[in-house]
């Protein structure tokens, strides 16, 4: 994982993380592996470790069949292809890929190494309680891109949904988990020309998540059809 990142391996060796971080320099955070567990932590004790979080009720109110805004506002069916472009903790990857199914596919792009090596190590090696749960996980692809590189590279009408939820420019979720993440984060807003992209790209529909009083609706040109206490989603047909 040292490798992959770029970045130096230490031996602990009973030394403070602190520690670690000041005999090279300065350093604001460190990835850290031990007891088959694997977190980011800063000097200041503030933690990213990939949890499942709010998909494994999403997948379980699924499963018992209702309704998840994400999936209606996509009208995500079984064996759609599905690019998730700011995959963040993969949350919406998970729910995705559990509806799409053995036939489908999902392809989660993170564009901070370090989130995407956390999130696509969790994936695989997490152990939810759940089987569907645990299959849906397994399935995701991660890989480390920026969205703005990889729409461009992609053939037109060769995924059937794309999704966008932008959501650390404007944090929704004030939860310990997530807010360790505005380090480690992609604070750029979403631009007209990656929607642009993702129009040519998509073969049924782009979904936007943001706050609905944001503006990024109109300013991008999604029509809002799904709306939540704090949040939204739009969309664009190709």
């Amino acid at each position: 994982m040292a490798r992959d990142l770029e970045t130096v391996f230490l031996p602990r060796e009973d030394r403070s993380l602190k520690r670690l971080m000041e005999e090279v320099g300065g350093a604001e955070g460190a990835v850290v592996v031990g007891n088959g567990e694997v977190w980011w932590e800063d000097r200041f004790g503030h933690r990213f470790q990939f949890h499942p979080n709010l998909a494994a009720l999403r997948v379980k109110s699924l499963a018992a069949g209702g309704e998840d805004a994400m999936v209606s506002a996509a009208k995500m069916m079984p064996g759609d292809q599905v690019l998730d472009c700011t995959m963040g903790l993969g949350s919406d990857a998970i729910v995705a890929a559990h509806v799409t199914g053995a036939e489908g596919g999902v392809l989660g792009l993170e564009s901070q190494p370090v989130i995407a090596a956390l999130v696509a190590y969790g994936l695989q090696h997490y152990q939810p309680s759940s089987h569907r749960l645990k299959e849906a996980m397994r399935s995701v692809q991660v890989v480390n891109v920026d969205y703005r590189e990889y729409l461009y590279q992609q053939h037109s009408r060769s995924v059937d949904v794309i999704l966008f939820d932008p959501m650390f420019r404007q944090t929704v979720n004030r939860s310990s988990g997530i807010q360790p993440l505005k380090k480690l984060a992609n604070p750029r807003p979403l631009d007209r020309e990656s929607v642009r992209q993702a129009v040519r790209v998509a073969r049924k529909r782009v979904v936007l998540k943001e706050r609905l009083m944001s503006g990024e609706f109109e300013r991008l040109g999604f029509q809002v059809v799904k709306e939540a206490s704090n949040h939204a989603f739009g969309i664009i047909e190709p």
